[in-house]
């Protein structure tokens, strides 16, 4: 007889079986983060930041994405104005039924970055900064404001608005001279 009842527990597919109440550990974890995964490689790949084959993601990635979503309303508005427009640098994205805003893709990112620094970069020599050192201006905390390929830092990019909205800020060229949006402070020796 216990043969039998081993030969049948042998059989029978291995279910965990808890009688006293609590989960059972062997369950599937909750759908939601599958889901959200899901959804997320799915953008990555709408957005066109990874190619329709690829079924993960690196960390940079991610980060890449969080980016742009960041600055997509920014980015859109901005592109808007541009000859050509927003279309080639924008997908749709698929929702319920709703005409769905367009997103922005690595392309229209890339696109954004190059010519927010163009701006920039004629921005600053408009204000004094020689053509052959505008790409090594650096802000008051002595951060680049460009980085070796001419596109502006993060550090860059919030000189350059504040001093598009004229908000005070001040910048440094690498011999040392100060510039900014008003009279620069005197430098404590």
């Amino acid at each position: 007889m216990r043969a039998a009842l081993l030969l049948l527990a042998l059989a029978l597919p291995a279910v965990a079986q808890d009688f006293g109440g609590h989960e059972n550990p062997k369950q599937p974890a909750a759908e939601v983060p599958a889901d959200e995964r899901r959804n997320t490689l799915e953008e990555l790949w709408q957005r066109r930041l990874l190619p329709p084959d690829q079924s993960s993601w690196a960390p940079q990635d991610f980060e890449l994405l969080q980016r742009i979503r960041a600055v997509e309303k920014e980015a859109i508005a901005y592109l808007k104005k541009t000859p050509g427009g927003v279309r080639p640098w924008t997908a749709k994205l698929p929702s319920g039924g709703a005409l769905a805003a367009p997103k922005l893709t690595k392309a229209g990112y890339d696109r954004y970055e190059f010519l927010l620094s163009q701006d920039a970069i004629a921005f600053f020599e408009s204000k004094g900064a020689d053509a052959k050192w505008a790409l090594k201006l650096h802000d008051w905390d002595d951060k680049p404001m460009f980085d070796g390929g001419g596109l502006l830092t993060p550090d860059g990019v919030s000189v350059y608005k504040r001093a598009k909205l004229n908000l005070e800020v001040f910048w440094k060229s690498p011999n040392g001279d100060v510039f900014g949006t008003r009279r620069p402070p005197a430098i404590k020796q």
